[in-house]
């Protein structure tokens, strides 16, 4: 931390099950952001109990929580709060979430702390669903709007002892909650709206996709996407639930200051240092379509959709930007 900056406590979670692939790809430069600033912690979050990760996290000396059951992401989460209850700011990454500028963490608690706004989400610039309105806070435009994704998470630890913890109810389908959680910081008066998103964040990540561990088949979803649980739930129109965990979880008792190797893998010809052969190529493929979409010179796009079709021809993502320009 450089002498003048504000002292707090953060700890960015990355959130994980049955993705140590992902892990490997991306988890390298949250751990060289968290190592170079020590006022941020990294923590990995496996919802459920693999042999793999847990060789993973002690080859490299990560933090890890784990679980005896996977019960979604929602109880991943309250088992962090759970154990780690004292920090003054909370990120939760999903594990397919890439960092490209990693002043997106700082510039998260800056927003907060000027607009007041105790729990900001972040996903690509068009995922806001039902807007309702934009605001300007110094130097952020922040879009507000009653539904979006849960892949980027920031949460002041006081708005979190406000409202508690992920709804338990979920873990019978071990998926779904992140948007009942939401509202409740907007009930609470916490936050001007349910989503509220620094658009100009949105290109410091890389938005994937894989397909999901769970499926919950035969269950309605409405039209706003949210499912029939869920929308009980909203509409109870709660402002608390306690944090409240279900299964036997566990600590590896890493310490955070540890990360040093991890974080001293990544380098300026090294973007994929833990990836397979095959997995970088798919990463680099990403990659350049990111740059591309990001880049505002025609022929600095047209380079970078040129790469991504030589580390990977047949990536539908190719396809679909090559097609709909976006």
């Amino acid at each position: 931390m450089n002498s003048g900056e504000p002292d707090y406590r953060a700890l960015v979670t990355i959130t994980t099950c049955r993705r140590l692939d992902r892990v490997r790809r991306y988890l390298p430069h949250f751990a060289q952001f968290c190592d170079s600033d020590s006022r941020f912690s990294l923590l990995l979050a496996l919802d459920g109990t693999d042999e793999a990760y847990e060789q993973f996290c002690e080859e490299w000396s990560l933090p890890l929580v784990y679980s005896a059951e996977t019960e979604g992401v929602g109880l991943s989460k309250n088992r962090v709060l759970e154990r780690f209850p004292d920090f003054d700011y909370y990120f939760f990454l999903d594990d397919d979430v890439e960092l490209t500028d990693s002043l997106v963490f700082p510039a998260h608690i800056r927003l907060a702390q000027e607009s007041r706004i105790h729990h900001l989400s972040l996903f690509e610039r068009d995922g806001m669903r039902t807007p309702t309105r934009e605001t300007t806070v110094g130097d952020f435009r922040v879009a507000h709007g009653m539904f979006g994704g849960g892949q980027f998470n920031f949460f002041t630890g006081a708005g979190l002892k406000r409202v508690g913890g992920w709804h338990t109810d979920f873990a019978a389908f071990r998926r779904w909650g992140h948007t009942e959680h939401s509202y409740r910081f907007f009930h609470a008066g916490l936050t001007p709206a349910p989503f509220n998103m620094a658009i100009g964040l949105a290109d410091t990540c890389i938005w994937h996709y894989p397909p999901p561990v769970t499926k919950a088949g035969g269950m309605a979803i409405d039209q706003d996407q949210i499912s029939a649980v869920e929308r009980r739930l909203m509409d109870a129109r709660l402002d608390y639930f306690p944090v409240t965990t279900l299964s036997v979880h566990r600590f590896n008792r890493q310490p955070f200051a540890q990360i040093d190797r991890l974080a001293g893998l990544v380098g300026p010809r090294e973007r994929y240092p833990l990836a397979s052969r095959a997995e970088r190529r798919q990463a680099l493929a990403d990659y350049s379509l990111w740059k591309a979409r990001t880049s505002t010179g025609r022929l600095t796009r047209l380079n970078h959709l040129v790469r991504a079709a030589a580390h990977w021809p047949n990536n539908p993502r190719l396809r679909h930007q090559i097609k709909t320009g976006r």
